[in-house]
């Protein structure tokens, strides 16, 4: 008998765990929700307002900071000038 009730205490338990994990996944999103985006390079979330975005072909969306933007600019900057002094150096 006590078998029984732990089983059905086991069922009653999942069920419920099921059940409020189906009225989490139901929720809408908030509006802070629906206006943020995540930054493709650091993962960042930020509103869409303070993101640069980039379609590439019909559906893909990159989204980027300004930090990461920065980031960019100063990594070509420095290969700007790499390539730069190797254009410059005499070939031995």
């Amino acid at each position: 008998m006590l078998t029984y009730l732990a089983i059905v205490f086991v069922l009653i338990l999942i069920a419920a765990i099921f059940y409020g994990f189906g009225i989490i996944m139901r929720r809408a999103p908030s509006q802070s929700e629906l206006n943020s985006e995540t930054c493709s390079l650091c993962r960042k979330k930020y509103s869409r307002s303070s993101l640069v975005e980039r379609v590439v072909g019909d559906s893909r969306v990159f989204y980027f900071c300004p930090s990461c933007i920065k980031g960019l600019q100063n990594d070509a900057g420095r290969m700007a000038a790499a390539s730069q002094e190797l254009k410059g150096s005499p070939e031995t």
